[in-house]
């Protein structure tokens, strides 16, 4: 049965695709779309991309053009998804917001346009992390309590904010689990969220992670991933998700359109891992000076104040706390009452005048346990044979949310099992059908998706091995006609085993002790 693609744009955010001029698939000249990593062993997956080019001639996509039936609605943020249907399942291939509508000009040209769209972590770049401190949290407990600080634009769960009388008007928070999907993590961090701050001259002059960065640091520390998958739920794997022995779903002997092989990548072959581990003071007691007013601050009759408070040290070093209160508090004139918010890193004050008459706030301070990040503790793992062998391949680790020795050790070795030794290895493979009509990879390009493994050989290399897939693009041109894909690879870790499991190796012979 043939194969039909649905490319819809939900212009009126109502959370359907169902509009009277939400699908434009007709129009749709070219689709190009991406979702996971680029490269091998990355924590953090790269944002979700699409670009459409469609059809103009009526001017519908120029933003500027008043008689376009949808003008009112080319604006960015707006829901754009990619279906297909092959006669038995539906299958989504990707979901995100349009960023930007760019018309091609000239009147007597293509008269085509461009839609650009992105996946949501562009949010969790733009929002600071703001979180109350974690304290023997599970990594992905830390991830989910991350997630909840980023307001995302109604599109993908079909959520609202409450009191909102048109869905779609305004942004949204909402459980964490309607838009992810998280392994229980292996570690436990003994606390997180206290050093996400940058310090000295750094460029942010937010001084704060943003969440992003947030999750790429819970993330390190785990060994594990973050990624987006084909509707834009958030995933997080944890270490042991990729290890797991699992036949492969499909293999490609010499069937692939392309693929892209090296020997002893520069950036995979890795002889000796330092792991760069944070370790943490906690002050004696909660009386210590985490913060104090500069400057007066006047609040006017029957308002309210908000004030972020950043803890620092007495050199002005940004740090983390808990145990906060406050402390104090002087007014010249009139009076106010102060609730405090703590977070890992700072507090909200929030200053409320109920009087009719001014107050004026001279003093404040905020005291309790100091947590001071004191440097770096390095734990090294390497392999001298084969530095002897290739020489020196140093990889450096820099994981702010492990304050363990033991645990940067075995982070080092950990990787230097699974990196040591040089070895042929697959980046990518290209694979080419018909858009429409079945046959050939088909299948394979519509169903395998993130996390999958597969088997790849090739007679020219003599290369056959085990992959996961980490990275799709996909390009639908010619009328749907013509279905180009693009697989992104990591190797499969050989020599780790489930205990319980029969027939696999006994640890000591083939296998070693995971991470």
């Amino acid at each position: 049965m043939a194969t039909t693609w649905t490319i819809a744009v939900d212009w009126e955010r109502n959370g359907n695709f169902t509009g009277t001029y939400d699908d434009i698939t007709t129009r749709v000249s070219r689709a190009n779309w991406f979702i996971g990593m680029h490269q091998p062993y990355d924590d953090l997956a790269d944002d979700g991309m699409l670009n459409l080019v469609v059809d103009n001639v009526d001017r519908r996509f120029s933003p500027e053009y008043s008689g376009s039936p949808i003008s009112t609605y080319l604006r960015p943020f707006r829901p754009v998804r990619i279906q297909s249907n092959d006669g038995t399942t539906t299958r989504t291939h990707y979901v995100g917001w349009i960023e930007r509508i760019e018309p091609m000009v000239n009147a007597k040209g293509k008269r085509q346009a461009r839609i650009v769209a992105a996946g949501p972590l562009l949010f969790l770049q733009a929002a600071e992390t703001n979180m109350a401190l974690q304290e023997n949290q599970r990594t992905d407990q830390i991830v989910a309590a991350l997630i909840k600080e980023v307001v995302i634009p109604p599109a993908i769960v079909g959520a609202f904010m409450v009191g909102v009388s048109h869905i779609g008007v305004d942004t949204f928070v909402v459980g964490e689990t309607l838009y992810s999907t998280l392994d229980s993590g292996i570690s436990v961090l003994k606390m997180a969220g206290d050093n996400w701050v940058q310090q000295g001259n750094a460029p942010d002059e937010r001084e704060t992670f943003d969440v992003y960065r947030a999750i790429q640091d819970v993330t390190a520390a785990e060994r594990g991933r973050f990624l987006l998958d084909r509707s834009g739920k958030a995933l997080f794997w944890n270490r042991h998700r990729l290890l797991q022995a699992t036949s492969p779903a499909a293999t490609f002997d010499d069937t692939m359109q392309d693929m892209e092989y090296v020997y002893s990548s520069p950036d995979e072959l890795k002889n000796e891992i330092i792991a760069v581990g944070h370790p943490r003071s906690i002050s004696a007691t909660a009386n210590e000076i985490l913060w104090q007013l500069d400057n007066e601050i006047r609040i006017p009759g029957n308002s309210e104040r908000k004030l972020q408070a950043r803890y620092r040290d007495d050199s002005g070093n940004r740090i983390g706390g808990r145990t906060v209160s406050v402390a104090d508090i002087t007014f010249s004139e009139g009076t106010a009452t102060i609730t405090i918010t703590p977070k890992a890193n700072s507090a909200e004050l929030v200053i409320t005048n109920s009087s009719s008459q001014p107050a004026v706030l001279t003093a404040c301070t905020l005291r309790g346990e100091k947590i001071t990040d004191f440097g770096r503790m390095e734990a090294t793992a390497k392999d001298e044979l084969s530095i002897a062998y290739y020489g020196r391949r140093t990889l450096r680790l820099n994981l702010p949310a492990v304050d363990s020795l033991e645990d940067a050790q075995n982070i080092a070795q950990f990787e230097l099992n699974r990196r040591k030794s040089p070895r042929g290895s697959v980046r990518q493979v290209q694979l080419v059908s018909h858009g429409v009509n079945p046959g050939g990879h088909q299948a394979q390009q519509l169903a395998r998706t993130l996390g999958d493994k597969i088997r790849v050989g090739e007679s020219q290399t003599d290369h056959e091995a085990d992959y996961h897939i980490i990275g799709e693009a996909h390009r639908l041109s010619e009328g749907g006609t013509l279905f180009e894909t693009t697989w992104y690879l990591e190797p499969v870790t050989a020599g780790f085993w489930t205990l319980g499991v029969t027939g696999q190796s006994e640890i000591g012979t083939k296998s070693v002790l995971a991470y």
